[in-house]
């Protein structure tokens, strides 16, 4: 046996039978002169226990020594291997004991439980409840008298019993502070933590236990880690490279992706000075930058060549920030993206312009020459009229939404101002949408900054389905967008905001971070401006006056500017 088999019977039940391999290895002596069986007498009657495992209550008939046979309710608890069988000749609630009845050992047990503060508290002698404060009935949820005289592991979770029961049988007075699991009446486990002890008085051997309820503590425990591991993994999965770099300039922290474009592994890159993956001609101008973020608090945004772990340089954009705690400084993140092929690609525009003007001058001295390679002229003309067609479309397009930026929506809201009053017709008009996504900070506080570009996408795809292929749709900035409506009335303009209005918040968005697909709601203010009756700044600020009306009057609606 690994513990004292007499602490054993005061914590189980002084009618204990220790079972191992199928093998009865103790009977104590009460149960043996209660049944009037031995070691022997009671293997005999192992295969009449039914399946009692961890806590199920069942009956069995003994002998009863020379009096008559004994029906006895008995609990069977696996301990270290070994199955315990606890037997009650009263039945697990008959034999109410009232502790304080004996006055010397209430007190007795009082003083040693004085400086804990207590908040279940019980009592056990001989393995059975003898004394329970309200607070510990209020944790279980049984009265006193379902309680007293009960065996204690009734109320013990199973995967508690055997560090409670190991806890309980050391050998020292004071048990270790131990972590268990009770259940209530109604099934309800609670996590506790206990202080236990034995204190020997007027022959008697009691436990005493007090009990804290950290149920609440561990399930803030279980979120917090979760909630730690979804950071990690955004933090892991991040399409761009996030540092934490301490005011020293040390790398603190550094994601996967980081890893992967530099060939070091986390451990490589932890710690070391941020200069040290940088190409040489790069480290005075990044120090000086540093510097001017620690002591200006000037963002840095900018390019840099870093050299790789087998020597390769490749060019990233970055941008770094302050983190300030308790307004102090205490690092810098910084966010980048590698921008080798964009470099490379802009490398080989600068080529072929040079080639082309090269060949320009050739061709004016040598006729004959030009004639010759007007066909290669003719594909590096095409190359570079393909390139610069993709590079205007980058100028005018957002690049996140993919619609058109603020500097083209400006542009062509200037051009169709112009038109309209070049035309005579006094009928003539254009229409202005204004369109901002309502509470949009509660999705980037609640899902991450990635969820709310997701969603931005994804409006922007409705919204460009909500239109005429002759309407501009644009970004307007951050979480707001605006539709330039050509030849448009305004009760027309007006329908066009509604039909926008319910397609985005008639469908729900999906999005990868939530549980659920989540709804999204706009606000739109709408104003219209005839020929000849105001210029692009005047129709901007009805439109945006709308708008602020439809957030006031209560969001998710649709507001038409109709006088100055």
């Amino acid at each position: 046996m690994d513990f004292d088999l007499a602490r054993l019977e005061d914590v189980i039940s002084p009618y204990v039978m220790v079972v191992r391999s199928s093998d009865v290895h103790y009977v104590s002596s009460p149960l043996a002169d209660m049944v009037g069986l031995d070691r022997e007498g009671m293997q005999a009657l192992l295969p009449e226990l039914g399946d009692t495992e961890n806590g199920g209550e069942e009956t069995l008939c003994l002998p009863g020594g020379e009096s008559a046979p004994l029906k006895l309710p008995y609990t069977r608890t696996t301990i270290n291997g070994m199955s315990m069988f606890a037997f009650f000749p009263k039945g697990p609630s008959g034999g109410q004991i009232v502790i304080e009845d004996d006055a010397e050992v209430f007190m007795s047990v009082l003083s040693q439980v004085d400086r804990h503060t207590i908040n279940g508290f019980v009592l056990v002698e001989k393995g059975h409840i003898v004394y329970t404060n309200d607070r510990f009935l209020e944790f279980v949820g049984y009265t006193r008298q379902e309680l007293l005289g009960t065996q204690f592991l009734r109320v013990v979770s199973r995967e508690s019993r055997e560090p409670f029961v190991n806890a309980c049988v050391t050998p020292v007075d004071e048990v270790p502070v131990t972590e268990v699991m009770l259940t209530s009446s109604a099934k309800r486990r609670m996590h506790v933590t206990m202080n236990a002890g034995w204190v020997e008085c007027s022959g008697r051997s009691l436990l005493w236990m007090v009990f804290m309820d950290i149920t609440e503590k561990k399930a803030l425990q279980r979120r917090l880690g979760e909630e730690h591991l979804r950071l990690q993994e955004f933090f892991e999965r991040a399409p761009t490279g996030i540092l934490l770099i301490s005011p020293r300039g040390k790398i603190l922290e550094s994601n996967a992706f980081v890893s992967r474009i530099m060939g070091y592994s986390t451990e490589e890159i932890r710690n070391s000075p941020f200069t040290r993956f940088v190409s040489p001609h790069e480290v005075e101008p990044l120090e000086q930058d540093f510097r001017r973020l620690y002591h200006e608090g000037d963002d840095i945004r900018r390019e840099c060549v870093l050299r790789t772990k087998e020597g390769q340089d490749i060019t990233i954009e970055y941008s770094a920030q302050l983190i300030m705690r308790k307004h102090h400084k205490t690092g810098a993140l910084m966010l980048f993206s590698d921008i080798t092929e964009k470099k490379a690609l802009e490398e080989e525009l600068l080529r072929k312009n040079a080639e082309n003007e090269r060949g320009l001058w050739e061709m004016a001295e040598v006729k004959d020459a030009l004639e010759a390679r007007a066909g290669e002229l003719n594909r590096a003309t095409e190359e570079l009229k393909l390139l610069n067609e993709k590079l205007n479309l980058l100028s005018i397009t957002d690049g996140l939404t993919e619609v058109f930026n603020h500097r083209f929506f400006q542009e062509r809201l200037n051009e169709e101002i112009e038109r309209l009053n070049r035309v005579r017709d006094a009928a003539g008009s254009i229409a202005l949408l204004m369109l901002d996504i309502d509470d949009f900070k509660r999705f980037n506080d609640t899902f991450g900054h990635q969820c709310g570009d997701m969603i931005l996408k994804q409006l922007a795809c409705r919204l460009r389905g909500a239109v005429r292929s002759i309407d501009i749709v644009a970004r307007y900035g951050g979480e707001e967008f605006a539709v330039i409506l050509p030849q448009t009335h305004l009760a027309d303009a007006h329908q066009v905001a509604l039909r926008i209005c319910e397609a985005i918040g008639g469908t729900a968005f999906i999005i990868e971070e939530a549980p659920d697909p989540v709804t999204v709601t706009v606000s739109i203010g709408v104003a219209r401006l005839a020929s000849r009756a105001g210029g692009k700044a005047d129709l901007i600020r009805m439109a945006d006056n709308a708008l602020y009306q439809a957030k006031h009057n209560g969001k998710n609606r649709v507001e038409v500017w109709q006088t100055d």
